[in-house]
């Protein structure tokens, strides 16, 4: 009960569905929204794509930008580290230095005092906050300001201090380190170089100077970054010397710096909702990094607008092909049910009747060609529907005058009796096996038949055959017990063997042999034909065994004997339309040393 209402509410919904106005409206819909989304698909990931690709184009500009004006200060700052090698006389002091008396120490600390004094009042740069002189055993020279952080042993243990002896006159930049903090002022980070006469290595100064974040700042400002885009400066050591956002933020967390190597790149960053751009390069100055994240949000806030617009119109358009639906449906629909209950009357018999043509579209042509269709099916009913069937008629006669199959055999019978009555016992076999032979014909209508039953057919046919050939021809089989209920198609047997007789055995001169073998190999059954006739010349098999192949793709397949289908053609052809690549057929030969013909049969698909 509650399945037949199943189907009663399933029969009414799929017959609602098609009615021809739902069919529009449904296909306006579909078509409609598919194109529309398509379009809008299309443009969002075209528009997605550029605007990725200048987003990234830019931002990689931007930080080549910011490491450049970094690195031009960075030369600035060094190079106010040089003053002491405009003068011989601050080189000098250096070589001697250790030797001097403590007054010539002072006086020669004092000099470098003033000289620094001097360059950075000169120069004046605002992110400056200190220098510091030292000497080579890590004793401090003079500074600045008051600062002492270090002793002369933490000075020489420092990695600031040794990197810059390593360097040996190249500039060396130091994030900041918890040693650099003064008061309120907070050290971002710091640059140093040895100076020394070059032709003693032994006694140098290293001069360090420290700055805070200040230039940092205006590059974020110069540079026209986005509100909410991130700057970070990381050192050689990927530590991070600047930031641009409190510290308490997690945009840069050590998985993302850890993808930050040497050189330049890009790669997106984060989950749906903080996805992050991050654009780095590595100055190759000071092997510094400059980092910039931009949100996913910031870069593609104008693309949400392209979906908002292809939304809207996907609505719009649906509600326009409602109205469009309705208005031209009735116009569609009423012409073609007044044709529908036209064709149902005439469905009953009534076929005086006639459409209404009352419009000149392709409905009215329709309409117009269903009348004249009304007109011809009155004539033919009344003229050549009954001139046929009075042809049948004569045709139907004209069959039952033939001669009866049966009438054929039965009068072999009559023949095989009176061979009997006058003792002539070839007559009487030579009928008897013909008349079997029409049987097996009649009788099995079926097109399968078992092994057994096709060798009772060879053996009348070669009883026939070897009563007409007298003892010239010696047959044999070879067939194993269990294959004789295997089942085959009819006539598979004979039209093979009488190939062997008529072109082998027949035109060879004195006795010959035919054998039939039939055995398993594996789950193939394999019956061979085989004979020491005349064989077949070299170019006549290669010619055979190409048709035979052509015959797995040829639409033209032989069924009589007009076809040529009376011999190996009809066999392999009613196989392979069977078994396909489950059935092979090989044919041997060589002339004057007889034919083989091998049937491979896999399977049946029963």
């Amino acid at each position: 009960m509650r399945g037949s209402i199943l189907w009663g509410i399933f029969g009414k919904i799929r017959s609602f569905f098609t009615g021809i106005r739902i069919m529009l409206l449904f296909s306006y819909f579909v078509i409609i929204l598919i194109c529309i989304v398509s379009v809008g698909a299309i443009s969002f990931y075209i528009s997605y794509r550029s605007v990725s690709e200048r987003v990234e184009s830019s931002s990689l500009q931007i930080v080549r930008q910011i490491e450049k004006n970094m690195d031009n200060d960075f030369q600035n700052k060094r190079n106010l580290l040089l003053a002491p090698y405009y003068s011989q006389e601050y080189i000098d002091g250096i070589n001697v230095y250790a030797t001097m008396d403590e007054q010539a120490q002072f006086l020669f600390r004092q000099k470098l005092e003033n000289l620094f004094l001097k360059i950075f009042n000169i120069t004046p740069i605002r992110d400056f906050i200190r220098f510091q002189i030292y000497y080579s055993n890590g004793e401090m020279l003079n500074a600045s300001d008051n600062q002492k952080s270090w002793t002369a042993d933490d000075v020489q243990q420092s990695d600031w201090f040794r990197q810059t002896v390593v360097n040996d006159g190249r500039v060396h930049f130091t994030g900041p380190t918890k040693e650099m903090i003064s008061g309120s002022e907070e050290t971002a980070y710091s640059s140093s170089i040895l100076i020394r006469d070059f032709a003693n290595p032994d006694y140098f100064i290293v001069v360090r100077a420290e700055y805070n974040a200040e230039l940092f700042h205006l590059i974020g400002q110069n540079d026209n970054l986005s509100t909410n885009s991130k700057l970070i400066i990381l050192d050689q050591n990927n530590q991070q010397v600047y930031a641009s956002f409190e510290q308490s933020e997690p945009v840069f967390r050590k998985e993302m710096l850890s993808r930050i190597s040497n050189g330049s790149g890009k790669f997106w960053y984060g989950g749906e909702q903080d996805n992050l751009l991050v654009t780095y390069t590595q100055s190759d100055y000071s092997n510094w990094k400059v980092v910039l994240a931009m949100p996913k949000n910031e870069i593609f806030g104008s693309l949400d607008r392209i979906k908002t617009a292809t939304l809207l119109t996907a609505l719009i358009a649906f509600l326009v092909t409602i109205f469009i639906s309705f208005l031209f449906g009735q116009r569609i629909t009423n012409p073609i049910l007044d044709l529908y209950k036209t064709i149902n009357r005439v469905k009953r018999g009534d076929f005086s009747v006639r459409v209404q043509v009352a419009r000149s579209d392709e409905i009215g042509r329709i309409a117009m060609n269903f009348n004249e269709m009304q007109v011809e099916l009155q004539n033919l009913i009344e003229s050549k529907y009954i001139y046929q069937i009075k042809l049948q008629q004569v045709e139907l006669a004209m069959l039952y005058s033939q001669i009866n199959p049966h009438f054929l055999y039965n009068t072999l019978d009559s023949i095989k009796a009176m061979a009997d009555y006058y003792d002539v016992d070839k007559i009487g076999d030579m009928a008897q096996s013909l008349a079997d032979m029409f049987r097996y014909n009649i009788k099995n209508k079926d097109e399968m038949v078992t092994l057994r039953e096709e060798l009772e057919q060879i053996d009348s046919y070669m009883n026939i055959q070897g009563i007409r050939f007298e003892d010239k021809i010696t047959y044999i089989q070879e067939i194993e017990d269990d294959l004789l209920d295997y089942p085959l198609l009819k006539m598979t047997l004979q039209p093979i063997v009488e190939n062997a007789v008529f072109h082998g055995v027949e035109p060879k001169m004195g006795k010959s042999t035919i054998r039939l073998m039939a055995h398993k190999e594996g789950e193939s059954l394999l019956i061979t034909v085989s004979d020491d006739g005349v064989g077949i010349s070299a170019e006549r098999l290669k010619a055979l065994r190409n048709e035979l192949r052509k015959q797995r793709l040829s639409e033209d397949i032989p069924v009589s004997a007009a076809g040529g289908g009376i011999g190996i053609r009809n066999v392999y052809a009613r196989y392979a339309i069977r078994l396909g690549e489950q059935f092979e057929c090989e044919i041997e030969s060589e002339a004057g040393k007889g034919t083989r013909v091998t049937l491979m049969i896999s399977s049946w698909n029963m």
